[in-house]
Parts: structure tokens; C-alpha cells; sequence
């Protein structure tokens, strides 16, 4: 598995693929950066294709992808979690 600084940085450059009119850093308050509905959906899934994972309806909340700590700590916990066969 990937280290944690690395997973930060590809959901950095998920972030800037999704939302590319605003500054931002890996502190920042992502809920402030202006993402509408369907700019939440498109980070989403664009994660969800750069980790090879598919996140579940009930982790779709706005608490897990408040702060790109919040989304690292996601991603973790799907990539730490054996994949069906």
C-alpha cells in the first residue's frame, strides 16, 4: 500500500483536476473552495479511479471529504480492506 504522503498528493492533483479555478492546499477548508453537488460527484470519482476503489453510498458524507486528511483517512481505510475476488 501506498504511504500516507502519497495519497495526499494524488488526492491533491484529484482536487485540482476537479477544481481548478481556486487555490487550495492540503489544509485547506474544502467545503469553503465553492464545489457544487456536481463537483462533489466528479471528485468522487475521480478518486474512486485513481485509488481503484469504489466508495460506498454511506461514506459519501460531507465529514469524509471535508479536508484532504479526511479523504486520506478514507481512501486508507478502503485500500487497507481485501478486495472480493
Amino acid at each position: 500500500m501506498e504511504n500516507q504522503a502519497a495519497i495526499e498528493d494524488k488526492i491533491l492533483q484529484s482536487l485540482r483536476n476537479v477544481v481548478n479555478h481556486v487555490e487550495f492546499d492540503k489544509s485547506s477548508p474544502l467545503l469553503e473552495l465553492g464545489i457544487d453537488s456536481m463537483t462533489f460527484i466528479r471528485l468522487v470519482v475521480e478518486i474512486e479511479e485513481e485509488f481503484s476503489i469504489e466508495i460506498q453510498d454511506e461514506d459519501i458524507v460531507l465529514d469524509n471529504f471535508s479536508y484532504v486528511e479526511n479523504i486520506t483517512n478514507l481512501v486508507i481505510r478502503y485500500l487497507s480492506v481485501p478486495k472480493a475476488e
